[in-house]
């Protein structure tokens, strides 16, 4: 995979390779204007050198500029870096609260709903329980009234038994 700076360095070395194309260009044009006698070696040799210190100047500011690239992309390749790692934090923070609230909700829900349960359960049972009685008394009402006025006497009477043993039972 290539990176930032492989790419950069890829195109200073491409600059610097057209200046050295440029470089010899030069020199070929000096020789050819030195055989033509338009102009002295020493004049040739002067605009040689001129080119090369150009050539040279450039290079180096080219050279400046792409490290100055290079340390600029790694400066911001490292700050997305770092913003990406707070944002993946900062995400999982708040997964992690969501997970925990939707825990709690569950617990509260399964407690309300376990408390209405038992109430319900309670009120039944008082209900069966005040059915029951009623029911009782109900067919104790049709029993007598289906019994001759003796036999009234006759109940009453085991029934008074009755009460009294279980006072008796219940004082000691």
């Amino acid at each position: 995979m290539t990176t930032i700076a492989d790419g950069l360095k890829d195109v200073f070395l491409a600059g610097v390779g057209a200046m050295a194309l440029g470089a010899e260009k030069t020199q070929e044009l000096v020789e050819q204007l030195i055989a033509k006698g338009e102009i002295t070696v020493e004049q040739g040799k002067e605009i040689n050198s001129e080119v090369l210190k150009r050539a040279q100047a450039t290079g180096e500011r080219v050279q400046q500029q792409a490290q100055a690239a290079t340390d600029e992309a790694v400066r911001q390749a490292k700050a997305a870096a770092s913003q990406a790692e707070e944002r993946a934090k900062t995400a999982a923070s708040l997964a992690k609260e969501d997970a925990e609230s939707a825990v709690s909700w569950g617990r509260s829900q399964a407690e309300m709903a376990a408390d209405a349960a038992k109430k319900a359960a309670g009120a039944a049972q008082q209900d069966a329980a005040s059915f029951a009685e009623a029911l009782k008394h109900d067919v104790l009402e049709a029993q007598m009234a289906m019994m001759t006025p003796e036999q009234r006497t006759a109940f009453a009477a085991k029934a008074a038994e009755i009460a009294a043993r279980d006072s008796a039972d219940t004082a000691e």
